[in-house]
This record gives C-alpha cells, structure tokens and sequence, in this order.
C-alpha cells in the first residue's frame, strides 16, 4: 500500500489526476484507474463503477483514501497518467 500511496501522491504533483465525484463525472479525459476509499456511500460506488465501465480502466478499492492524498473527506479520485495508472494497477494486485 505504500507504493500505491507513493504513486498517488506523484500523480498529484504532476496534476495527472481527477479529484471528486463531480468531476469524475464530467471529465473527458482518458482515466487509467478510479481509486475509490472503501467507506463510500453505495451510490458512489455505483458511480464509480458506471464510471470505470465506460471509461474501460480499473476501479480499486483503497482504505483510507484522506491519508494517501492528504484531501480532507476525499472519497474517489481517478488517475490519468498512463505509466502512474499501471503500476496502481499492478500494486494492488499485489
């Protein structure tokens, strides 16, 4: 989970990221991967999911989404760098 949080946070820096629920579903740009804190409501997990199909990229379920990106009651965020997508993705497999 470190490494995750890790590449989270460098997402952040290079502003390769969507964050919240409102953006996520107006965005147009490309989505790698939708992390999603696992205390979300239910209709935001239905949001996520609707979103992650759409956008054919993976959604992950993180704990403690606050503390990766240091954003008070942070809920989802969507990563749109290719490179930084993946090694999430691989991570979590992990």
């Amino acid at each position: 989970m470190n490494k995750i949080k890790s590449y989270v946070g460098f997402a952040i820096k290079a502003k390769k990221v969507v964050i919240g629920q409102s953006l996520i579903k107006r965005t147009t740009q490309k989505m790698m991967c939708i992390l999603l804190d696992a205390t979300a409501s239910q209709n935001l997990k239905d949001l996520a999911t609707n979103v992650a199909s759409k956008q054919g990229c993976a959604l992950i379920l993180v704990e403690n989404l606050q503390d990766m990106t240091h954003i008070n009651d942070l809920k989802i965020i969507a990563i749109t760098d290719e490179s930084l997508g993946n090694a999430i993705i691989e991570q979590s497999k992990l």
